[in-house]
């Protein structure tokens, strides 16, 4: 069973369709900068970065979350789109000593709830003011405010069995962390909707992913192009609603207009919240209004409504 973030009990969960990936490297933060839309020299062991990285045409090819464990640097992103992501990267490390390798011992999950219990109480407690990341007892914490405080967890296997004996066992469904980012309208960002879109389209500018004041990166001029001239169009949104048939992603999606429809976005992740209830994270164009109706095209029963756009996190 899923929940959304009032109802959610105390639980933790795998996150099997994201990836780890691992920099080392003397010039890792230089070329970073470089090559990313946020600012990477903001990054540090007690402080997590999210970005994206973009085309020469500011073109979306992943967002991601980077964090530091001890000397190296890491960043989460979806499985799904690491391949391609990382072939890109590397073209533009040639010349720099920087080496990017897939995480395999390292493994990230959820925890998250509404009860008071002792063990989000501890894990709250390792926080002082201003921080989103610590590391204690070889496990990494990355704490994460929306839509309801939750924490992404490094560990390797065995450092898991050791410290977090007193937690819930393991939801093996990584689509519990996936329902709390579509209802924070955070981005989920797989293959088949990379290099498509602006980074404000995903809206990451809220989720201080996009930098606007550090100079030159792959995308920059376009990027700020569409934030200062008013180029970019989309927007992300959540539609809740129903439907015979689960949307894949990269579906095409029709907004109702009169008594016709016209096809105007597409999903970027569907999930099953209930056997009543359907969850879609879309990219739309940005002047829609709530409750505006949508159908998934070739999907004759399938009927959504949009939901406000609220306010992303603190």
């Amino acid at each position: 069973m899923l929940y959304t973030s009032q109802s959610l009990p105390l639980c933790q969960t795998t996150l099997d369709d994201w990836q780890l990936i691992k920099i080392t490297g003397a010039d890792s933060i230089k070329f970073l900068q470089g090559q990313l839309t946020s600012d990477l020299t903001k990054l540090t062991e007690q402080n997590f970065v999210f970005s994206a990285q973009c085309d020469p045409k500011g073109k979306v090819w992943s967002n991601m979350i980077f964090f530091k464990r001890g000397d190296d640097i890491y960043y989460l992103e979806r499985k799904s789109i690491v391949e391609t992501q990382l072939k890109e990267l590397k073209k533009y490390a040639i010349f720099s000593k920087v080496q990017f390798d897939i995480e395999t011992h390292l493994i990230p999950f959820g925890i998250m709830g509404n009860d008071t219990t002792d063990g989000l109480t501890r894990i709250s407690a390792l926080f002082e003011s201003g921080q989103n990341c610590i590391t204690v007892n070889h496990l990494t914490y990355l704490k994460i405010t929306f839509p309801t405080t939750r924490y992404l967890v490094i560990a390797s296997a065995d450092d898991i069995t050791a410290h977090c004996a007193e937690m819930p066992d393991l939801v093996e469904n990584s689509q519990q962390w996936a329902i709390l980012d579509m209802e924070a309208h955070y981005p989920i960002i797989d293959l088949p909707v990379s290099n498509q879109y602006l980074p404000q389209a995903f809206n990451l500018q809220n989720f201080d992913a996009i930098s606007f004041d550090k100079g030159c990166y792959c995308g920059q001029e376009m990027v700020a192009r569409a934030q200062y001239r008013g180029i970019n169009k989309r927007a992300l949104y959540l539609l809740i609603g129903h439907t015979s048939q689960l949307p894949q992603i990269g579906d095409t999606l029709e907004q109702q207009i009169g008594e016709n429809w016209r096809e105007t976005g597409c999903v970027l992740a569907a999930i099953r919240l209930n056997e009543h209830t359907v969850w879609i994270q879309a990219i739309l164009n940005n002047d829609l209004e709530d409750n505006t109706k949508f159908r998934v095209k070739g999907i004759a029963d399938s009927q959504f409504i949009i939901q406000a756009n609220a306010s992303h996190h603190d």
